[in-house]
Formats: structure tokens, sequence, C-alpha cells
């Protein structure tokens, strides 16, 4: 009964996303014919029926999927289709396993809570490591701003030269590099720098965000600058992996407390034991 009642409030919810999806899609389409648009054909209405699901959040999860390193943004238009499709291809499984309805109910729950925060939950994992990993590069990047600089280029100039460059070495950072020149083109150098400081929010960034507005502000020799920041940021990641390397005596204890002593002090222990319940069963 339990399981039945699940699946019917399922069916419910999937029944009233069709039909919230086609409302809309008859309102965009009375929008469109009132401003004039050409009506959509067989094919492309069928084709936006099936990416219309989690549309209003488009904007949100391309944001994810480039912050997470995968930058062909039409993927966000399939995702929560395919959210989907797994949910109910697992639901399927389910029910034709041979189960109790108990366990079906649970399973079908489990699935769908997998299926709601796990790919979600793994874009945000990505996310974190794609910033660390940028971040450990930006030394490398500040080295050959500071040449390019010393050839005579501006900052632009070397951020566009290096954002055609740097693909080989590392797309990661060349995707950042280039979208902070293209958008120092319509914004500005300034605009372009604190929003590349919003997207990899780590503190080897703000650094080199501040030291340029700064030069930006000041107009100071820029290229010596950079190169004491990138040795300051070499310097900085060989303590973080000193001390991390110092935490590993630490962190060693655990594991030679529960597998190492634990069974020496029962191999020890255990003959005494056995003879002394020998002794007083005898």
């Amino acid at each position: 009964m339990m399981l039945l009642t699940a699946l019917i409030i399922l069916f419910v919810s999937l029944l009233f996303l069709i039909f919230e999806s086609l409302r809309a899609e008859q309102r965009r389409k009375k929008v469109e014919d009132y401003i004039g648009g050409q009506t959509l054909n067989s094919s492309s209405r069928v084709n936006r029926f099936f990416v219309r699901f989690g549309k209003e959040h488009r904007h949100e999860l391309e944001q994810k999927l480039i912050e997470a390193g995968y930058y062909n943004t039409e993927w966000a238009r399939f995702y929560f289709p395919a959210k989907l499709a797994v949910l109910v291809v697992l639901s399927v499984l389910v029910l034709v396993t041979d189960m109790t309805a108990s366990n079906k109910l649970l399973a079908v729950l489990v699935s769908l809570v997998a299926v709601i925060v796990v790919p979600d939950m793994l874009l945000q994992m990505r996310r974190k490591i794609l910033i660390g990993k940028t971040s450990a590069q930006l030394p490398y990047l500040l080295d050959m701003m500071s040449v390019c600089v010393q050839t005579g280029m501006t900052i632009e100039a070397a951020l566009i030269y290096l954002g055609k460059e740097l693909a080989e070495f590392d797309s990661d950072l060349c995707y950042q590099v280039k979208r902070t020149s293209d958008s120092a083109k319509i914004h500005g150098l300034e605009k372009a720098l604190n929003d590349l400081s919003d997207r990899i929010p780590t503190p080897a960034v703000r650094s080199f965000v501040l030291t340029i507005i700064q030069n930006l502000q000041y107009g100071t020799s820029v290229a010596q600058v950079l190169s004491d920041l990138a040795e300051d940021m070499r310097k900085v990641q060989i303590l973080t992996v000193e001390e991390k390397v110092g935490k590993l005596s630490a962190k060693m204890s655990i594991p030679l407390i529960l597998f190492i002593m634990f069974p020496i002090v029962i191999l020890i222990l255990a003959p005494g034991i056995m003879q002394m319940s020998i002794n007083i069963g005898g």
C-alpha cells in the first residue's frame, strides 16, 4: 500500500510538471504571436518540450557547469531532463526486481534523493578541485605576464596574448585568462579582474588582482612586482605542502592504534584468557 501511494505521488508530480511545461509553452507561443514572431514547426516543438524542464534555472546551471570546468553550456539544456530520465529508469528497475514492497519504496526514495543531490554534489566537488588547481598554476601565469610586460606589452595585451598561448599548458587557466581579457574589452580591466577574483576566491588570486589594480591606480612598475608575487606564492605552496607532511604523523596514529596496537594487545592477552577459562572450566 505504501509503495502504491509513493508511485501515485510520483506520477502526479510528473503530470504536474508536464502540465506546467505545456502552459508555459503556450504562454511563450502567445507572446511570440503577439510580437510577430514565427511559429515553431513540429520538430522544434518536440525538442523544446523535452528541454523545457529546468529552463527557468538555465543560467544558474550554465554557471555551475562553467565553474566545474564544463564550458559547453548547451549541456545545461539536458541536465534536468537527464535527471528525470535516470529517475524513471531506476524506478522501473526497482519495480521489476523481486523485493518486498517496503524495500521497493525505500529503493525508490533513495534513488530520488540520489538523482537530485548527487549530480550537484559532484559539480560542487569538481568546482573546488578546479579552483585549487587554477590557483596553484597562478605563479606560472605571473612569470609569463612579467616577461610580457618587460617586452613592452600592457597588462591588457599580455592577457590577450596569454589567453591564446596557455591553451596547451592548462585549458582551465587559459579559459579564465581569456574570459578576463574579453571582459576587460567591454567593462574595463578593473571590473574584469574583480570578476576573476569572484570566480576563483583564493588568497593567491586576490593578491594578484589587488596588485594589478594598484598598478592601474598609481602607475607603478608591475613587472618586478609580478615576479616577486609569483615567488611568494611558490613559497606559500611549499609551506602548505610541508604543513600537510607534518600533519601526517598525527593522522597515522589513528590507523596505527586501530590496526596494529589492538591486534597486538589481543594476541598478547588471548593465551592467558584462554588458559584461565580452561582452568575455571576444569
